[in-house]
């Protein structure tokens, strides 16, 4: 835990020295609160949270924690790590704790709306969607960014998978406006399967199939924890 909370303290610096990319998150939450109010009523309100809660988990693997790792790769900081006794899971750690910062800002805007509509089956089940995407989003983006040869890449693949997977399928909107034979097909994307297991438990989804997006978080975290067990290499592996 030592070797975890040392990472988390040099790679938490940016906190202090650029605290308003978290000014522009909390800017973010309430914009977006205040569209899906005026598009949906409450009921547009109740999904933003799912949607909110879903595309954070998603941005902070694959484009948070996952860049950041592959910037110091190219600027050679992670060569520091290496030549110390940690293991990879230390430096991701690292890099992950600090990263829940823009949790809590999240939960400090959503929170009174929240208690405000007696919506805690809907944090609740959000909660439970969003751990498996925070694994599938991390070990998906280390698999990309330990490949790329330029940084000036980085942000160019990272930025756009965080984005399009989040704003495309029904993350921001429920799946079931979108016809059955092709649901099935578009809930194969961990962002959409990950938005409908949260609206399935939440009572948001009309749409009872629960097993189906389980099985394909499931299937992800298998296909990140292999694809980054082959293709991420510590050090002189």
């Amino acid at each position: 835990m030592g070797k975890i909370s040392g990472i988390a303290y040099l790679t938490s610096r940016w906190i202090r020295r650029q605290p308003l990319w978290l000014v522009q998150d909390a800017f973010m939450i309430v914009g977006f609160a205040l569209i899906m109010f005026v598009w949906g009523g409450i009921t547009g309100l109740k999904n933003v949270f799912v949607a909110w809660f879903i595309s954070g988990a998603w941005g902070m693997g694959i484009n948070l924690v996952a860049q950041s790792i592959g910037w110091d790769k190219q600027h050679r900081v992670m060569d520091m790590f290496i030549a110390a006794p940690v293991k990879p899971w230390h430096y991701v750690f690292g890099y992950f704790l600090p990263g829940l910062i823009f949790v809590a800002v999240d939960l400090m805007f959503m929170l009174p709306l929240i208690a405000y509509l007696n919506a805690w089956n809907i944090l609740l089940a959000s909660l439970v969607a969003v751990a498996p995407l925070l694994i599938t989003g991390t070990l998906l983006g280390l698999v990309i960014v330990m490949r790329i040869k330029k940084a000036t890449n980085i942000s160019a693949i990272t930025n756009p998978l965080q984005m399009i997977l989040v704003i495309l399928p029904p993350v921001f909107y429920p799946a079931q406006l979108i016809p059955l034979n092709i649901r099935y097909f578009v809930l194969l994307i961990p962002t959409a399967a990950g938005a409908e297991l949260a609206r399935q438990l939440a009572g948001l989804s009309t749409w009872h199939n629960l097993w189906y997006p389980v099985a394909v978080l499931v299937a992800w975290v298998i296909i990140g924890i292999l694809a980054s067990a082959k293709m991420v290499k510590w050090g002189l592996e």
